[in-house]
């Protein structure tokens, strides 16, 4: 999005902390960052708290450090900015970004990708109803603070608009792809020995990964099929000794890559697998990896509902069983294999959405009339204020 805007002609400062998810060594390797140097400025804050946690009270203290140190480097900031974006799951960035707000004196708009409190309480990783009935207020009082509010999913539309907010101040920018994540052409699909069903993306709380392993199980006599995980997150390790004590064969579990490599992995792929755990907040949310494997012509499994599932099936592009049985994956992961035909058209149909809809040179114009809107009636208003007179 930075990207994107600077190149038509914004100039953008991002504020943020060191990566640190799933382990902050991890990015001391320089195999996971990008040769090519942003072309906006960059602030990274280090945090005392050293990693993320199982213990959801370790991360509310990083999210809490993290908060503070944000306040505390905008009130350093000279006034000059037009715009605050705070981008969230963390329910603690769009606090900082209301401090912002009122410090720059500029309009904040508010990028949710998750809906905090509802995912703690779909994951179950957290329910102490008092604490979670303060962030429920809290993010109310956010959303009436924006002055406007991006969600990256239709799903998450109702939810604010019953926190009462109108529905013109909400606009809709998918997850989308730059032109170097796009494939100019599709490459044919080809005739193998064996096939490759691949999962890639984090292994977490809300990712429900058993569907997958059990699809593998039913599998594991046939020779014509394997299954590949590239992951990480909270539950990659618990999910490696499992397939280790299972002594499931056909699966092959591989640790995180940079992206190039995540992209190859699902390239080389044949199929392409989705869960998410079914809870009713979960049914909102659209995740990046289906937009991923759409452009690179995947036909999709999807062990989903809700907005995930109404997607793939609008878009064609694959087969859903939205009460995530494994013997129904293991019957559509066999009629996709019998098929050459079926995984070339439903891969060219994921294709030609993604072109369609998840382009960030397309897409990141609507943000860009927000804002620019807002200059022409501020610009209007000074034009026309001596006429009136």
């Amino acid at each position: 999005m930075a990207n994107e805007l600077q190149n038509l002609g914004h100039e953008v400062t991002i504020l943020t902390m060191e990566p640190s998810y799933p382990n902050r060594n991890m990015y001391k390797d320089s195999h996971y960052w990008e040769e090519d140097k942003p072309l906006h400025r960059v602030i990274r804050l280090k945090m005392r708290t050293r990693r993320y946690s199982h213990n959801l009270y370790n991360r509310l203290l990083l999210y809490t450090e993290m908060m503070y140190k944000f306040i505390r480097t905008v009130r350093s900031l000279s006034p000059r900015y037009d715009y605050i974006l705070a981008s969230t799951p963390a329910i603690f960035v769009g606090i900082a970004g209301v401090a912002a707000k009122k410090r720059l004196k500029c309009p904040l708009i508010l990028d949710v990708r998750d809906l905090w409190p509802d995912s703690l309480l779909g994951t179950g990783a957290f329910n102490h109803k008092p604490i979670i009935a303060m962030a429920g207020w809290v993010e109310k009082r956010i959303y009436k603070a924006s002055e406007h509010i991006i969600v990256n999913s239709e799903g998450f539309r109702p939810h604010i608009l019953s926190k009462g907010i109108k529905n013109e101040k909400i606009s809709f920018i998918p997850n989308s792809l730059n032109s170097k994540e796009i494939l100019s052409d599709l490459p044919q699909t080809k005739d193998k020995e064996a096939m490759t069903v691949v999962y890639t993306g984090n292994v977490g709380l809300a990712q429900d990964l058993d569907i997958f392993l059990k699809a593998a199980e039913i599998m594991s006599e046939r020779s014509d099929v394997n299954f590949k995980v590239m992951g990480y997150g909270y539950r990659y390790k618990d999910l490696k000794e499992r397939v280790k004590h299972a002594q499931i064969a056909n699966i092959e579990i591989v640790d995180a890559s940079n992206k190039k490599d995540a992209v190859d992995a699902v390239r080389q792929a044949d199929i392409a697998f989705v869960s998410l755990i079914s809870q009713r907040v979960f049914d909102k949310v659209l995740p990046g990896k289906i937009v991923d494997y759409m452009s690179m012509g995947k036909p999709i499994i999807g062990a989903v509902s809700g907005y995930s599932a109404d997607l793939i099936l609008q878009a064609k592009c694959g087969f859903v069983s939205e009460d995530r049985n494994p013997h129904t994956i293991v019957e559509i992961i066999e009629n996709l294999l019998n098929s050459k035909e079926l995984r070339t058209t439903l891969g060219q149909n994921g294709y030609e959405y993604a072109i369609q809809h998840f382009q960030w040179q397309h897409n990141i114009s609507i943000l860009d009339q927000i804002l620019e809107n807002d200059y022409e009636q501020e610009n209007m208003h000074v034009r026309l204020e001596p006429l009136y007179k």
